[in-house]
């Protein structure tokens, strides 16, 4: 920031602050009284900048040209007449979004908040990320298709314009199409936030050579304010849902986004009735339209419905390049969507970012960047991870993950290892291994359990140590309870030593796997895992699960804190033959260096793994 515009954001923050601090005197409805101001003053500036600009009937363009839900405008005079208003506009908005006003020690104070980003999912690119994105989509274009006249381009949940502003800089300087061309006939924008939208067609008018009410209202039909996510169709008739008319009804040769990152959720704690029924109506919408087929599994997202509905707005082999969370690429839930990401169109590439890279303020999320062309084959895929390229083949990507189609944030180290696992069987296609939750539902049992000695241990997943079952609750299982089991249970189970782990392991914990034998006669609980076979053949199991390369080979899939029954049958497990079921071992490092040999892995690469 420039020192002119330093000085009049500095001012305009104070001023804001004051109106608001002075409107709130009597501490009521803070909240929508600082919304109120915020929208009024960033539409003053906007009519500031018009009036600065000459233009002829500045109010009535206000009116028919920007979003307004207030009727009168003034000059704002507590900046310089060269001061880059739409720059300030943007800046304004942004502080307002990251914080709110609330009372502290009778005063009303700015404080930094996530209120406002976890209410409507919105968080603002980077410049150099949003520049990033917009070039390498266009690249990708620009190697099959020529950038001309008539290509478009759209900006999805455009917010303030950070990828539209750079999508101007780009088509001329590296495609030879004027800003003004540019605004007029190539870029497009949506989002469902006025004064988002306000401060984007602002940036596009700042474009014009010349202002005209005929060029502003081709800008104002450019960028329209819409919730690009509801098309109209009999569920909704409001203006506010897109339509087939809008943007001329044309469908885009290339999609760049940033899209809304927010759950549908109702926040029963927060009760608020008119948001509950919001949610409830948009879910209702989402799950029954029939607009919707790959985003609508488990609970439902904004981004990956975002994701795609960008899809159906691009032409057959048009470029999309977004940021989002790398959830995508990893969680159940993503699962339909990812597959028709990958299987159904080419992926080009995917950059990750970890969590503590924070590319948004105020926000911690592990997050992507990736490209891809709609429709088309997706034969392999160029990764970069901290820095480093490599590409994945389409068809190890199917070997490893034929039911889910995950593609990890992991090294290329750690792709070539799982390579080497591939070679080998998974615990679900080995059928005298029996993968189990623990017999004794905590909540519909409860009353089998006692304090009072019986023949049979109750163990719960808090027991279970690093090498063995610690013995701190005092807890036993009536022995009436065996009745209620089937002799699927006690054929197999019942009276047998276990290899046991816990069903609730921290994500953040660096050992996540720890697996020990219960007693025979021990009952486990539903907050344990368990696996019965031949003692011979769990000897062996227990060799391998504790080992650091099982113990990774979890983490890379598993995105939350619990360790279910599914994500143990993917383990891959070698030959029971080569493993030696006796094998003594004095540390971790012995353990690591012994399993990694029978997998094939270097010593480079088992080291890797033990110091991860």
């Amino acid at each position: 920031m420039d020192l002119i515009n330093m000085t009049s954001y500095s001012a305009l923050l104070d001023y804001e602050n004051n109106l608001i601090i002075n409107d709130n005197k009597d501490e009521s409805d803070i909240d929508n009284k600082s919304k109120s101001i915020h929208i009024g003053l960033v539409n003053n500036l906007i009519y500031t900048y018009l009036i600065n600009k000459n233009v002829a009937n500045a109010e009535e363009c206000m009116h028919k040209f920007f979003v307004m839900d207030n009727s009168g405008f003034q000059v704002i005079n507590c900046i310089y007449k060269d001061a880059d208003i739409p720059y300030l506009c943007e800046q304004l908005h942004i502080e307002f979004l990251n914080s709110t006003f609330e009372k502290k020690n009778k005063h009303i104070v700015r404080t930094k908040s996530k209120s406002n980003l976890i209410e409507t999912g919105s968080v603002y690119t980077k410049t150099d990320i949003a520049t990033e994105i917009v070039d390498n989509t266009l690249n990708y274009y620009s190697q099959d298709k020529e950038i001309t006249n008539d290509f478009s381009i759209l900006d999805f949940a455009c917010g303030t314009g950070r990828f539209y502003e750079n999508i101007i800089k780009i088509l001329k300087s590296k495609y030879g199409i004027e800003n003004e061309n540019a605004v007029l006939n190539n870029v497009f924008a949506v989002d469902i936030e006025p004064v988002a939208v306000n401060i984007t067609r602002l940036k596009a008018i700042n474009c014009l050579k010349e202002i005209t009410v005929e060029k502003l209202e081709k800008i104002s039909k450019n960028i329209i304010l819409r919730n690009a996510l509801i098309q109209n169709n009999g569920f909704y008739n409001e203006e506010s849902y897109i339509s087939n008319e809008d943007f001329g009804g044309i469908k885009f040769d290339t999609i760049v986004s940033n899209p809304p990152y927010l759950v549908l959720k109702i926040n029963k704690n927060k009760g608020d009735k008119t948001l509950s029924e919001k949610i409830q109506k948009q879910v209702s919408f989402f799950r029954n339209s029939g607009q919707y087929i790959y985003s609508i599994e488990g609970m439902l997202n904004y981004y990956q419905l975002s994701i795609e509905r960008m899809l159906t707005m691009l032409k057959p082999y048009g470029e999309l390049g977004v940021i989002c969370p790398s959830s995508l690429f990893a969680d159940m839930s993503a699962t339909k969507l990812r597959k028709y990401l990958i299987l159904k169109n080419n992926l080009r590439s995917i950059k990750y970012f970890a969590e503590d890279e924070q590319l948004f303020e105020n926000v911690t999320q592990a997050t992507n960047i990736f490209y891809l062309q709609k429709g088309g084959i997706t034969q392999k895929v160029e990764v970069e991870e901290k820095d480093k390229k490599f590409i994945i083949n389409i068809g190890l990507i199917k070997q490893l993950f034929p039911d889910n189609m995950e593609i990890p944030i992991i090294s290329e180290t750690e792709w070539n290892i799982l390579d080497k696992l591939s070679k080998t069987k998974k615990l679900k296609q080995i059928p005298f291994v029996r993968n189990r939750r623990g017999e004794l539902d905590l909540t519909l049992f409860k009353n089998y359990i006692t304090t009072n000695q019986t023949p049979y241990r109750l163990v719960r997943g808090n027991m279970i140590g690093d090498n063995n079952i610690k013995d701190i609750n005092g807890e036993f299982v009536a022995e009436d309870f065996i009745k209620t089991k089937n002799q699927d249970f006690i054929r197999n189970d019942f009276n047998k030593k276990r290899l046991i782990c816990q069903q609730i392991s921290n994500a953040g914990l660096k050992r996540r796997l720890k697996f020990v034998f219960c007693n025979e006669k021990d009952i486990l609980a539903n907050s344990c895992n368990y696996l019965s076979s031949d003692p011979l053949i769990l000897n062996k199991l227990y060799l391998i699960l504790n080992s650091s390369l099982l113990n990774w080979r979890f983490k890379i899939t598993s995105t939350n804190n619990h360790i279910n029954n599914y994500e143990l049958d993917e383990l891959p497990i070698i030959d029971f033959d080569l493993i030696d079921a006796d094998k003594k071992f004095a540390s971790q490092n012995q353990l690591d260096s012994y399993v990694g040999s029978l997998y094939g892995l270097t010593e480079n690469e088992i080291n890797y793994l033990s110091e991860k």
